[in-house]
């Protein structure tokens, strides 16, 4: 990704991290990059590599109950 991909990436993500469901898994790395280990970034590339809920709540500190129920 360019610098500038990369920045606009950031400014995206400032205004809506829920952005994060949709990315790429280089656009999310590139994102890990710059703002660092924020819960939405950890738990998307977690996602796009098939870790399990109890997993995931581990890796972001919340209830795996958290993720089915909303």
């Amino acid at each position: 990704m360019t610098e500038e991909e990369v920045d606009t990436l950031v400014q995206r993500y400032e205004m809506d991290s829920g952005i994060t469901c949709d990315l790429t898994g280089e656009e999310l790395l590139a994102l890990l990059q710059v703002v660092g280990e924020m819960e939405p970034i950890i738990d998307a590339i977690n996602v796009l590599n098939g870790a399990s809920a109890e997993q995931r709540a581990a890796d972001i500190g919340c209830d795996v109950e958290d993720f089915f129920h909303g």
